[in-house]
């Protein structure tokens, strides 16, 4: 059991001791089941009446929130939400592997392998693959022929890295996703669709993280790009020829026709839908279940179906919930 006092974990997130620095701590619980040993977090008002009503040892709380401890000693900090991903990795951390290569795994002719790399079972790798230095590489994967796996990356199981794809480094795949597969292009001809071979490449930037099964297609004859530090949630479709800025956030479900441009920092609601060849500006926002249709300005903030600025989105729904009482007074005049 890993224990530490609320001193220790105050300096390592920067943060300011309300109470007794001395009391120690053992594990991480949300507010409402945090018990005397455990440290939580909040982050507004709401929450804070929760620790009114418990009995937790120490709380990462913002400087501004004020509260009855009942008996937790407090830890200020500006970002408790950032303060509690580092206290979770004290608490929880990623298993560490010595470097190893299954011998279930496949790896073809000319595949090189940096330092410290650890490869599961039943994993296949093609000829002139590139893995760097610490990367991991679990269950039952397959790096297709002249792929580059960057430094310190974990592929989750059951992932595909289609063959010439770049992934950079600390890049983060969860189980089942699929990257560089073939984009939806098809002819029109007196025999019906013929299939347009995707020729382009996928190439994913350093601190990218990619949620369960979710699929980037490479393009068709350009690349398709994501940026640094962009996270993708679980089951997220990115067709051909994409390009995705950086520090995206993109939540799940979200559909990203072939040849959308998304600029830095832009955040997309679940279940949005992003018809091709628009471009979405930097920092837009991005509602959920909305369907983008056009281009959006940077900044801007869109929801609803279809996608207007998302003040006029509210007035057509206030709009429309008023449409039975409208009908009513209509027949009441045509009936006078």
């Amino acid at each position: 059991m890993l224990i530490y006092t609320v001193k220790q974990l105050a300096d390592l997130v920067s943060g300011v001791v309300e109470g007794d620095g001395g009391r120690q701590v053992s594990g991480v619980a949300p507010v409402d089941r945090a018990g005397p040993d455990d440290v939580t977090f909040v982050v507004n008002e709401r929450y804070a009446e929760r620790l009114e009503q418990s009995r937790v040892g120490a709380c990462l709380i913002a400087p501004g929130i004020r509260v009855d401890a009942n008996g937790a000693a407090l830890i200020r900090v500006d970002n408790p939400e950032l303060a509690l991903s580092t206290v979770l990795e004290l608490f929880h951390p990623s298993p560490q592997l010595e470097p190893a290569v299954h011998p279930t795994a496949v790896l073809g002719h000319g595949v090189q392998l940096g330092e410290r790399v650890w490869i599961g079972p039943f994993v296949t790798v093609q000829a002139g693959v590139t893995i760097g230095s610490g990367t991991q590489i679990w269950a039952q994967c397959y790096i297709g022929a002249g792929a580059s796996i960057g430094e310190n990356c974990r592929i989750g199981p059951s992932c595909t890295i289609g063959h010439g794809v770049q992934v950079g480094d600390r890049v983060r795949l969860n189980p089942g996703v699929r990257l560089g597969v073939d984009g939806f292009g098809y002819a029109s001809g007196p025999d019906g669709l013929t299939k347009i071979p995707q020729v382009g490449g996928c190439i994913i930037g350093d601190d990218v993280e990619i949620g369960a099964n979710s699929t980037i297609d490479r393009g068709s004859l350009g690349d398709t790009i994501v940026g640094d530090r962009t996270k993708i949630d679980n089951l997220v479709h990115v067709a051909h020829n994409v390009v995705i800025g950086s520090h995206c956030v993109i939540v799940a479900q979200v559909g990203l026709a072939g040849s959308v441009h998304v600029g830095d920092g832009v955040q997309l609601g679940g279940q949005a839908g992003i018809i091709g060849h628009i471009t979405i500006g930097a920092g837009a926002r991005i509602a959920g279940q909305a369907g983008v249709i056009g281009d959006v300005p940077a900044g801007g903030v869109y929801s609803g179906y279809p996608a207007r600025p998302h003040r006029q989105s509210l007035r057509a729904s206030a709009a429309t919930l008023q449409l039975p009482q409208l009908l009513q007074r209509l027949r009441e005049l045509e009936r006078k």
